[in-house]
């Protein structure tokens, strides 16, 4: 496994080879980073999986297009979903080698699905809550869950979609970690963890415990015991505003 951690907002992209094929998560952002990816890139066929459609998961899809691409279902739903990424290269004179293109999904995940490829058992599992088209991918004989936007240990939960469902999902991710004693998690900003279940497990009740202070009413900015810092204050004041609205 190889992580390709942008400067924007850490976020992850994640290699994994296989015998037969590789598998690369969310391909971004800058140029010079996707160049990065590409050398890396082993002379195999190519999956490329999209944890969700949020625009700084996708910028690279231009580069990799030739691959065979996974993703939600709902992402298709999702409208012009390059068109931040298009706004962000303009106010930033951002240049490309290629033109963005329209994101494509070759084959649509709806629900929990199980496929081998090769030497690897996948286990595409449907996780709304950040988004409604979020999508976490267990790799089951190597230990290792490539998760999407949730679990990292820069923030807590951002709420796009659904409270409840991001609870829900939450449950669902920690019942697939003991199940298959998964003790590998890539999120998809930040920091990893590698061979420990029991920090997964507990980044799952922080932010679990958040999550459900959102639902009881509880305004305090706090978060794994401390207080929110200054610059995500306004993220957990839009959360407290989404669940308001939510509830209703």
């Amino acid at each position: 496994m190889k992580i390709f951690q942008s400067c924007l907002w850490q976020t992850n992209a994640t290699l994994i080879e296989g015998e037969e094929a590789c598998f690369l998560f969310d391909p971004t952002f800058y140029p010079h980073e996707l160049a990065q990816i590409k050398a890396a890139l082993p002379d195999k066929p190519l999956n490329v999986i999209y944890t969700h459609a949020d625009w700084d998961h996708i910028a690279g899809f231009s580069e990799f297009s030739y691959g065979h691409t996974i993703g939600h279902q709902k992402i298709k739903e999702r409208h012009d979903p390059m068109a931040k990424v298009r706004a962000f290269d303009l106010q930033w004179y951002v240049a490309r080698d290629k033109a963005l293109g329209e994101l494509r999904i070759d084959q649509e995940i709806m629900e929990e699905t199980t496929q081998s490829f090769s030497d690897d058992t996948l286990l595409f599992l449907p996780i709304p809550g950040h988004t409604d088209d979020m999508m976490a991918t267990f790799f089951l004989e190597r230990k290792l869950v490539v998760a999407g936007d949730v679990l990292s240990d820069l923030e807590f939960p951002f709420v796009f979609y659904s409270c409840v469902k991001y609870i829900e999902s939450l449950e669902k991710i920690k019942e697939k970690i003991i199940e298959h004693g998964i003790h590998t998690l890539v999120p998809g900003h930040g920091r990893a963890i590698v061979d420990s279940q029991a920090e997964i497990l507990r980044r799952i009740e922080e932010d679990l415990e958040y999550l459900q202070g959102l639902l009881a009413g509880r305004k305090d900015a706090l978060y794994r015991g401390q207080p929110i810092p200054e610059h995500l204050i306004a993220r957990h004041e839009g959360n407290i505003e989404f669940v308001e609205k939510e509830l209703k």
